[in-house]
């Protein structure tokens, strides 16, 4: 399968200032380039989008370590959590980020 690895997004961390815990800072910490696809069919159902409120996504991004679940991306000012993080064929060579749409 070819990748093209066209579109940027941003990895963030989101980091909580205080006094307020509901306050908090963005902080990109990686600027991959990404193969961004929409899930569709089978694997859009399988990930829960009977209700279609939801807009799933997989963002494909050559390997990197340091990538955690609780990171979100930033893609065409969309915010997205991440669900799963699957490293390719496990050949540390393309990551596959699974992840849902969240209202800004």
């Amino acid at each position: 399968m070819a990748y093209h690895f066209n579109q940027r997004i941003n990895i963030i961390e989101r980091k909580r200032i205080p006094p307020m815990p509901s306050d908090y800072e963005d902080i990109v910490i990686f600027r991959p380039y990404a193969d961004v696809r929409t899930l569709k069919g089978r694997d859009f159902i399988s990930a829960g989008g009977l209700g279609g409120v939801k807009g799933f996504i997989r963002f494909i991004i050559r390997y990197r370590e340091g990538i955690k679940h609780w990171h979100k991306i930033e893609y065409k000012n969309n915010i997205y959590d991440i669900t799963s993080i699957e490293n390719d064929d496990g050949k540390n060579r393309t990551i596959t980020i699974f992840c849902e749409g969240v209202k800004n």
